[in-house]
């Protein structure tokens, strides 16, 4: 059994969150819990169950308000590339008032991944109802693979998406990122420690209204064998 502990400080607030996964033959199970589950004594509230089975399927459960949501994975070699298709699905089985005429007709998207080398990938994102889709090209550069380059057009924004990550010896990642549409421009520091979790720095800067001051985040995971 694996335990993952993960502390995330965001701004003025601290959160926590804590997963336990048991292997069950090709399947996995997952109990997933933040501190909302804690904070006012033990509920349902912030608890997640979890059913996979890795690259095939996977469903979740959030026992509180009831809600599922359901994950199918699959590839296949298409003229020597690979192609990887992803459905999501998420709904409620509790009882809920009518949602409102503008609400979105549904809760589902598809990925479509096609690979054509090591180097060069597009990614296709679309949820249904939304009247767009997002479409990203992944590309890593240099024999090592170490930079990757990742812009992303968003029709339904009409706006461009960049990130760009470089990789380190001894762990080290660092990474930007700048939304077009909403002019966020961020910078993350990351390291993966040793003893089998790591350590997550970054900031947010806000490029159309710079009076306001950059929000500072740190997150640190770590990873134990039961």
């Amino acid at each position: 059994m694996k335990a993952t502990l993960k502390g995330r400080y965001e701004g003025d607030k601290a959160t926590a969150a804590t997963t336990l996964a048991a292997p069950a033959g090709d399947l996995r199970l997952k109990a997933s819990a933040t501190e909302a589950a804690f904070s006012n004594g033990p509920s349902l509230r912030g608890l997640t169950l979890t059913l996979e089975k890795p690259g095939a399927f996977l469903v979740d459960l959030k026992p509180h308000n009831q809600d599922v949501r359901f994950q199918f994975m699959n590839s296949a070699l298409v003229l020597d590339k690979r192609v990887s298709l992803t459905y999501t699905h998420s709904t409620s089985f509790a009882t809920a008032p009518a949602p409102p005429a503008d609400a979105p007709p549904s809760r589902t998207a598809l990925d479509c991944s096609v690979t054509f080398d090591p180097a060069n990938k597009v990614t296709l994102s679309h949820s249904l109802g939304s009247g767009g889709c997002r479409l990203k090209y992944t590309y890593a550069h240099g024999v090592d693979r170490l930079t990757t380059i990742e812009p992303l057009f968003d029709t339904n924004k009409n706006a461009w998406e960049f990130a760009v990550t470089r990789k380190f010896a001894g762990g080290d990642t660092v990474k930007g990122t700048y939304a077009a549409s909403t002019k966020l421009f961020g910078l993350e520091w990351s390291r993966d420690s040793i003893a089998g979790g790591s350590f997550k720095v970054g900031t947010t800067f806000d490029l159309s209204d710079q009076s306001k001051a950059p929000k500072l985040i740190a997150e640190s995971t770590w990873n134990y064998e039961i």
